[in-house]
């Protein structure tokens, strides 16, 4: 008697292989990464971090949060390193501020003394030569030569013009007053010449006397 043949056995499906927990949060930690990049992300951007002190040397490339200075140019690549040099009023005492006005009012006075020095010196010079040629008109008159004494105070008065032009305010007056007292003298000396000596020697006297004061 044959055996009875039995159907072949078909293997029963195994269940699926469960996951590892961590290759199940992996999508979960990619998520919560990115949230925290963006997060930063945005927070950089709303809210920038305070500028750092700039370093007292520059180097290329780098950003300096402080403005640069007008006067400085940015150095080209490879160039060496500027050194940035503190303001001027930094490093001021603070009794050098008006230094330099004080010393230039100081220098102003000194040129005006100087030039007033210098008016001083050259009206009493002419003022001197008008007096010297009073004294050659002198001569001309005690030798009865009146065509020489009037030229000679010609030459008296254009001088006197001359120490008028470069005198202080303070001697100009007096100066007019030896014009005008000259020009009297010349106009008597073709009507009345004597006495026009002592005249011119009066005169004189009141010349010298303006230049002693003024020395």
């Amino acid at each position: 008697m044959a055996e009875a043949q039995q159907p072949p056995q078909t293997p029963s499906p195994s269940p699926p292989a469960r996951p590892s927990p961590l290759a199940a949060a992996l999508p979960y930690l990619a998520t919560a990464v990115a949230a925290v990049l963006a997060s930063l992300l945005i927070q950089n951007l709303l809210w920038p971090r305070p500028p750092a002190a700039a370093p007292l040397t520059a180097t290329p490339g780098s950003a300096s949060p402080v403005a640069p200075s007008p006067s400085v140019a940015p150095s080209p690549a490879g160039a060496p390193a500027a050194t940035a040099t503190p303001p001027a009023s930094s490093t001021q005492a603070p009794g050098t501020v008006t230094a330099a006005p004080a010393d230039d009012a100081l220098l102003r006075l000194e040129i005006l003394d100087l030039e007033a020095a210098d008016r001083r010196l050259w009206s009493a010079l002419y003022l001197l030569r008008a007096a010297t040629q009073i004294d050659d008109a002198i001569v001309a008159l005690q030798g009865n030569d009146l065509a020489e004494a009037d030229r000679t105070l010609l030459t008296a008065y254009r001088s006197l013009d001359r120490a008028y032009a470069v005198s202080a305010e303070s001697d100009k007056g007096p100066i007019d007053t030896f014009r005008m007292q000259l020009s009297r003298i010349r106009d008597d000396l073709t009507l009345r010449p004597e006495g026009a000596d002592r005249r011119l020697r009066q005169l004189r006297q009141l010349m010298l006397s303006l230049v002693d004061e003024g020395s």
